[in-house]
């Protein structure tokens, strides 16, 4: 602990102090406590001794443990007290000699309440300070790793791994903790496959062990081992127990999500919340790492590969989660379940902690476009009922519903609502390839994984895409074709998008009434890929704090899901039909209409090409074709004239 200044120390008062520095040494706290309340009577206005007593409650017992809010209220007062500048300036010389533990120890108790960029300020004071012992500044390189590692800043993680590895020495604790940091911030750049190499063979006893399973789960999530990632989580979890159960439930979650299985995705998400609202609270000290030693304690948070624990060898506490980012996994695969109402709840709350992500802006966006189009497929006025000799039609003018009232500033599941989110989530690209050494989107703001350049252009390309389908659905159209045709331009466009990009501007002509240069963006034969990513990689990744960037296609949202290149083809040969209809060319409309009848793909497709094969006849005056249209779909009808569709 912190000595005592000598000359104007009694001889009662040393006592108290080697007593209490005994005990503390001991790891005997509260006897430590007894001493150090002792020694206050005698000198209250001692701020060392107040200092002391503060880190003493925070190791004692947990009857006696301090919450984190009061300790960090404690001391930002002993430092207003000794005259420590606390601001974003320079600490001044007499600052760094007297009192550097009291400035480490409120970095790691601000470090706890998530407050990173007020933690880094201080442990910058720190770092630049020459008064800063070699002990004490490798504690202080280990906080700032953690920092940057919570900042999404893995750049500057590595900078200070660099700088450990010359402190260390022949540690064998801290070299085992210094290669899981190394590791956790590679995983942040994406550096896998050396990685992969070099952790297959290591073996890392305590906690240290726990969080290689947890970074080498990591991996081979990232290389799309799901099964062998799921492996590993289980042996990590199987060790610590409930210490890393929000990670281990939430990294479940996340390789379930990109296996296709949204709704045992979310089961994973919920048990993870679960875990974070049981398992949360406000206490340090013996359940939480501590503020540290007043001669600096080793407080560490690991968790880089997806979860970890602390590195404490008495203790062990989960690395904290941010409910929110568990909250916006959840909302994710709630999009990918069909249940778009419920995630954009969700996204209104993650929203306000990360509103600097424009994911979270775009996927909000994508609520309101998926709720409204299974809104308007159950508004359209027809479809299908039953299957087989029993399947009949069921008809009927579709009804409106008028959102004009809802101004697009509130939340609202609505189109104007939709476009202030991608607008918002197009104001926070970056516009520059250089503009952050550390990546994109990786300030405290943002959800995920630094992004790359690659996949910074590929959330462009789908928030373009969305803003054109919102334009044409508010009515737009001219600016829908403006936007339709800025992403024909683009170069090595992705056929889902050039799909998209041809349909919408075309839907843009024909409302123009320019039908010519519309039916020349409606040609089937073009339709020969529909994949909507550069790579064949998949967007969703796990980050250090378990959070998952996982990106949605635009196409998938706008097409319907998951579709096929000749389901495809057939609803632009559905609209190139449409086009020939309104130009009253009735045989080439028919001829393209025709074999649609008998396709039975999403969204009532085959319904769709029925009622427009029905309008081309009689508009024609073919009553017959009409009639043999429905009995050729709806044989019942042979045997029940009277119950027949309605119109």
């Amino acid at each position: 602990m912190a000595e005592l200044e000598q000359g104007s120390v009694s001889s009662q008062e040393k006592g108290y102090a080697a007593d209490a520095m005994t005990n503390f040494n001991n790891k005997e706290y509260n006897a430590c406590l007894s001493a150090l309340e002792m020694l206050e009577v005698l000198r209250p206005s001692d701020v060392k001794v107040a200092h002391n007593k503060i880190v003493a409650q925070c190791r004692a017992v947990e009857s006696s443990q301090l919450p984190l809010a009061e300790v960090v209220k404690q001391l930002e007062g002993l430092a207003k007290t000794a005259g420590i500048n606390l601001g974003c300036g320079s600490v001044g010389k007499e600052d760094e000699v007297e009192w550097p533990l009291l400035v480490y120890n409120l970095a790691v108790a601000k470090f706890q309440q998530k407050q990173y960029i007020q933690a880094a300020q201080l442990s910058t004071k720190l770092e630049h300070s020459d008064k800063t012992g070699p002990a004490l500044k490798k504690k202080v390189y280990f906080l700032n790793v953690e920092l940057s590692l919570a900042l999404r800043q893995p750049e500057d993680a590595i900078k200070y791994t660099k700088l450990l590895q010359a402190l260390i020495g022949q540690n064998e604790e801290d070299a085992s903790r210094l290669m899981m940091l190394k590791a956790r911030s590679q995983v942040l750049t994406r550096q896998i496959k050396a990685l992969k190499k070099e952790l297959k063979s290591v073996s890392l006893p305590g906690s240290h062990g726990i969080t290689c399973e947890f970074v080498r789960s990591n991996i081979e999530y990232q290389c799309k081992n799901y099964r062998k990632s799921i492996k590993m989580l289980n042996s990590g979890a199987q060790v610590a127990g409930n210490k890393v159960f929000p990670h281990y439930y939430n990294n479940l979650g996340c390789i379930h999500q990109n296996m296709k299985k949204p709704n045992l995705a979310v089961y994973y998400f919920k048990n993870a919340l679960e875990k974070l609202e049981v398992g949360g609270g406000n206490a340090v000290g013996g359940g939480g790492g501590g503020v540290g030693e007043a001669s600096g304690a080793n407080h560490q948070r690991v968790g880089g590969g997806g979860g970890g624990v602390s590195e404490e060898k008495d203790i062990g506490t989960i690395n904290g989660i941010p409910q929110a980012q568990v909250m916006y996994n959840i909302s994710i695969s709630l999009l990918h379940a069909k249940r778009p109402h419920i995630a954009f709840e969700l996204l209104l709350e993650v929203v306000s902690n990360y509103y600097l992500d424009p994911h979270v802006w775009f996927h909000l966006a994508e609520c309101c476009i998926q709720h409204l189009q299974e809104q308007r497929e159950s508004e359209l006025g027809h479809g299908e009922v039953g299957g087989g000799q029993a399947r009949k039609l069921v008809a009927s003018n579709p009804h409106h519903n008028n959102n004009n009232n809802i101004g697009g500033t509130m939340p609202a599941l609505t189109f104007d609502f939709a476009y202030v989110c991608l607008k918002n989530a197009e104001s926070l690209l970056p516009k520059s390839e250089n503009v952050d050494s550390n990546g994109f989107c990786s300030s405290i703001g943002c959800v995920g994984n630094p992004l790359t350049w690659m996949e910074v252009d590929h959330l462009r390309l789908a928030i373009l895409t969305a803003k054109a389908y919102v334009a044409l659905s508010l009515g737009d159209f001219i600016l829908a074709g403006n936007y339709a045709a800025t992403l024909l331009e683009l170069q090595n466009l992705p056929g889902g998008y050039s799909m998209l990009g041809h349909l919408y501007c075309a839907e843009s002509l024909i409302i123009q009434d320019r039908l010519t240069e519309a039916i020349k963006h409606l040609d089937p034969e073009n339709i020969t890929d529909i994949s909507t990513s550069f790579t064949d990689s998949n967007t969703t990744t796990t980050t250090s704090s378990a959070a998952a960037n996982q990106q949605q296609s635009a196409a998938n949202t706008l097409a319907g899901g998951h579709a096929s290149i000749s389901d495809c083809r057939s609803v632009v040969q559905l609209n190139l039909a449409v086009g020939f209809a309104l130009r009253e060319e009735w045989e080439k409309a028919s001829s393209l209409a025709r074999p649609l009848c008998r396709v039975d793909g999403g969204h009532n497709l085959g319904v769709r090409a029925l009622i427009l094969n029905l309008y081309i006849a009689l508009r024609r005056g073919d009553v017959r074709t009409a009639h043999l249209l429905l009995l050729e779909r709806y044989p019942s009808l042979k045997h029940g004239q009277n119950s027949g569709p309605s119109f």
